[in-house]
């Protein structure tokens, strides 16, 4: 996970989140500073800081917990040079947690380090350094490789040992919130020009700057951009001037950015976008509010009332459409729950939430930071959720699908130790079999894929939302979650 929860930045998950603020646990290592929680698995990552880095030894710590129980499984202090800033989670992914002193409005470069999720330990330190910050965050590649973007430079590191794939210059507008995002083989960024700001798309593979949007009016600019999962860009151009403060929404033509519409945004800094699985975007606007909008034309088809105190928005989507959102304020902290047409369902003060969260991780449990030792997270138990897959006797060994989410289709992959009857099935969130993939009363042994793309019976295309496949032999049966978008 990273800022955003994708390399799209743009909060959707596949889990289901809590329905009511039950609190799971609370309580971890004491923080000056609310900074992003990130997990992975049955773990959360977060920074604890506790005073001002020159004010060394040990002014903050990398800190893993355990996200069932909130048990402290590990705490490391990343090694301290003269003039490094506070350390900052980039993201974790497949058993790595990267993190870095760099950043303070890119005027600190530093290396990044991978750590070990399990226990800590450094798997590597890059040899190049870079100078991205927490409110810049990363995407990561297809493989795993880390996109980094700041003021005026993006990196590619490889995952596996930190070198430097490939490096880029960029102009963006100020130092900070200067991260882009990804869609397939796209990394989008912002960056400054004559007259205002522009959409520049880079290759992944290769970091060259392929091709700009039209100009979006205006001075100065401190957001990054989202995509949504099909494909659409948006960034809220905002510098508080309401003759310039919109939120744009592109399509990429594999040639050319082609604007799709604009509407007026609410001024703010550091914000994060979301999308519901019916492809619903989620964005602030004058007011303040949240609004719910359609990503076709840009109309307004929910909104909250004005929302005191608001900063800027940080949000996370659950697969059933519920919108968890911080004000990101300090005083006026405050974490909201809605339904996906903005009904109000709960609401419970944050104090200096900042970009503390929130997160949802495994089992839906959402996770929230702010100052002291207030470290939380909510669950509700998901009476729809299935299991984690097992071994059965007859076995498949593993059961999985990808993409997920998924918009066109997604393949479930899994595998049988011998031959046998077999049948897979896709259920929608009320447990009613909505098609039947797979029924073979002599399925070969080995590996084996089926496609499911997104219709059930009669063809007929699925609702967006959340899904379960089940897979079912003489042995037994295995689960697997996947998340339909529109």
């Amino acid at each position: 996970m990273n800022s955003g929860g994708n390399a799209g930045r743009n909060g959707l998950s596949d889990e289901i989140g809590p329905s009511a603020p039950d609190l799971a646990w609370s309580e971890g290592r004491s923080s000056i500073i609310a900074w992003l929680p990130v997990t992975e698995g049955n773990r959360v990552f977060t920074v604890r800081q506790l005073r001002w880095p020159y004010q060394q030894p040990n002014d903050a710590y990398v800190v893993a917990m355990d996200l069932t129980t909130g048990e402290e499984l590990w705490a490391i202090v990343l090694p301290y040079n003269s003039g490094d800033w506070t350390p900052w989670i980039a993201g974790v992914r497949d058993g790595k947690v990267y993190c870095s002193r760099s950043g303070n409005g890119a005027s600190i470069s530093a290396r990044l380090y991978a750590l070990d999720a399990e226990d800590g330990h450094t798997v590597w330190v890059s040899q190049g350094m870079q100078d991205a910050g927490p409110y810049d965050g990363v995407v990561f590649a297809e493989d795993g490789d880390l996109l980094v973007g700041s003021f005026q430079d993006i990196w590619r590191f490889d995952a596996a040992d930190g070198h430097t794939v490939w490096h880029v210059a960029r102009v963006g507008s100020v130092s900070s919130s200067c991260g882009g995002a990804r869609f397939g083989d796209a990394c989008y960024v912002a960056d400054v020009t004559g007259g205002g700001h522009i959409l520049v798309r880079h290759d992944v593979a290769t970091g060259q700057g392929m091709y700009e949007s039209p100009i979006m009016p205006g001075f100065t600019l401190q957001n990054t951009p989202m995509v949504g999962p099909d494909g659409t860009i948006y960034l809220s151009r905002t510098q508080v001037n309401p003759s310039v403060d919109y939120i744009y929404a592109f399509s990429d033509t594999g040639t050319e950015f082609v604007e799709k519409w604009h509407i007026p945004s609410f001024a703010n800094a550091f914000a994060e976008f979301g999308v519901g699985p019916d492809g619903s975007l989620y964005f602030a606007i004058p007011g303040p509010r949240l609004a719910r909008i359609d990503p076709d034309d840009g109309s307004v088809i929910d909104q909250t009332d004005v929302l005191a105190g608001f900063t800027a928005a940080h949000i996370a989507i659950d697969a059933a459409g519920k919108v968890f959102c911080s004000n990101s304020a300090f005083a006026t902290g405050r974490l909201y729950a809605y339904d996906a047409d903005l009904t109000l369902r709960w609401s419970v003060p944050v104090t200096n939430i900042n970009i503390g969260g929130p997160a949802l991780g495994q089992n839906g449990t959402l996770v929230v930071c702010g100052i002291g030792t207030d470290v939380r997270t909510y669950r509700t138990d998901d009476p729809t959720a299935a299991p984690d897959p097992v071994a059965d006797a007859i076995g498949a060994l593993s059961i999985a699908c990808a993409p997920n989410p998924f918009r066109d289709a997604t393949t479930i992959r899994f595998a049988l130790t011998q031959p046998g009857p077999v049948t897979l099935r896709i259920f929608d969130a009320t447990g009613r079999c909505v098609r039947t993939l797979l029924r073979s009363d002599a399925r070969g042994a080995g590996e084996q894929s089926v496609v499911w793309n997104g219709s059930g019976h009669g063809n007929d295309r699925a609702a967006p939302g959340v899904y379960y496949f089940r897979l079912a032999t003489d042995g037994g049966s295995q689960n697997g979650r996947v998340l339909l978008t529109r």
